[in-house]
């Protein structure tokens, strides 16, 4: 069991927060929630292809680590295998920005398939590499400091990704359109982006400018760990078939019934979540809000996320991880509520609140939206962490990411929703899952309190 006087606790705990802040803030400029959806729509993809470029994003974050965690549980070190993984990740930063700038967006839909193939390979080795991170993490950090440790990596990055909105913003401005920022912090940002020439760039090269920054920091934010310290595993399994891993993995499923539900908790929130990348596209789309807003969202959203990380990271520590995951399930039905009212005032009015009301109630969805994402995520992994059995942990971890990945498809099958009845069907359908993610979420059992269930095969 980690504890601070592990060997390397502080070193892995600073190289922790360096890694996640850099990776937080790159992925403000390849946000699959914000910036994303709105470069599909400019390339005139569907709304199907919006959810599918967020889907990747989780679809291929989690798939892998069935796979990692075999490997994991039969080796003592981890870094080399982490490391290799990360290179290819770095590989597939590089092509997103290659493609931005040398394929022909003239030809729209080869555009888009080699440009969502780079997004995935990225996406993918860094499902590979998550395991033997989190492995090292677990090594090293102690239960009582990880959610302080996550929560700090979300907190510093977050800072720098509401930075990261501003220079969104200002590079994706039309005209000087400022309906949304101003005062001295914004002058500062917006003179070094004019002084450093970033300004009034045509399409796709304007979103260019955005994969660029985005690939220098995930580079640099991966590259970060491979100088973390790693003991020993103090358990080594041995060598298994990869069938009997996954019947392993279905033996927990059946036999702890903790596990089952936490995996219904999962599959619940990913259609609540399925709405998620639909709400910049609801503003830009149905609201025709100018695209210097997705700025402001994302600044909005990733704010939040700073607001809120260290009101999670204290809650974890203190009371455990199953509170997080009831809260952040009440949260989850208020955005689609809120959509749905404005969709309502619309359609009752012929336009419903204008101006300053309007971006008011949308940027609301945004905050609360990241809000709950960060106390998720992080409770996510700190709930298994702490959940599973030492030895057993690679497979716990390894077995509920990847066989909930192929749900993280939740927001393609929301494009075809709002192909076939609406977008407005698909906030329901997102505030209906919330809501039995709530009745779910309250029978999860806090791991404090109770023991790893036993499981035959």
């Amino acid at each position: 069991m980690a504890n601070e006087k592990t060997p390397y606790f502080r070193r892995n705990f600073v190289l922790g927060v360096v890694t996640g802040t850099l990776i937080n803030v790159g992925m403000a400029f390849l946000d699959p929630f914000t910036v994303l959806p709105v470069f599909i729509m400019k390339l005139g993809g569907s709304a199907v292809l919006v959810g599918l470029v967020s889907a990747l994003h989780g679809v291929g974050w989690f798939l892998p680590q069935i796979f990692t965690s075999r490997l994991a549980e039969t080796r003592g070190y981890l870094m080399n295998l982490y490391r290799l993984a990360s290179i290819f990740r770095v590989i597939g930063f590089g092509a997103i920005v290659a493609i931005a700038f040398v394929v022909d967006v003239e030809n729209p839909a080869v555009f888009l398939a080699i440009f969502l193939g780079a997004i995935f390979f990225a996406y993918l080795s860094g499902g590979f590499a998550a395991i033997p991170m989190l492995e090292i993490v677990s090594k090293t950090i102690p239960v009582t400091k990880r959610g302080v440790f996550f929560g700090t990596r979300r907190f510093a990055g977050g800072i720098l990704g509401i930075f990261a909105g501003m220079v969104v913003g200002i590079v994706l401005g039309e005209s000087s359109d400022r309906v949304w920022m101003g005062g001295k912090v914004f002058d500062f940002v917006e003179d070094g982006v004019r002084r450093l020439g970033l300004l009034g760039q045509p399409f796709p090269a304007d979103f260019g400018i955005l994969f660029v920054l985005g690939a220098v920091c995930l580079s640099l934010g991966t590259i970060v760990f491979f100088f973390a310290g790693e003991p020993r595993a103090v358990k080594v399994a041995t060598s298994a078939r990869l069938l009997d891993h996954f019947r392993s993995g279905f033996a927990l499923l059946r036999h702890n019934t903790n596990y089952r539900r936490f995996f219904y908790a999962r599959v619940c929130w990913q259609f609540t979540a399925m709405a998620a990348p639909f709400y910049a596209l609801y503003a830009y789309d149905e609201l025709h809000l100018s695209q210097n807003t997705v700025g402001l969202f994302l600044s909005v959203w990733v704010g939040s996320g700073v607001f809120s990380n260290f009101i999670w990271g204290q809650i974890m520590d203190s009371r455990g991880n199953k509170l997080v995951l009831t809260i952040t399930s009440i949260l989850a039905a208020l955005p689609p509520i809120i959509i749905l009212v404005i969709d309502g005032l619309r359609t009752e009015s012929g336009g419903g609140a204008t101006g300053n009301v309007l971006l008011l109630l949308i940027s609301s969805t945004f905050f609360i939206n990241g809000f709950i994402r960060s106390g998720r995520l992080i409770s996510n992994i700190t709930y298994l962490l702490e959940f599973a059995p030492e030895e057993k942990r690679p497979l716990y971890l390894g077995f509920m990411n990847s066989f909930t990945s192929p749900f993280m498809l939740t927001p393609a099958i929301g494009g075809f929703l709002i192909l076939l009845f609406g977008i407005r069907a698909l906030f329901v359908i997102s505030l209906i899952f919330a809501l039995v993610n709530i009745y779910v979420s309250t029978l999860l059992e806090e791991p404090r309190d109770t023991r790893p269930a036993e499981y035959s095969e």
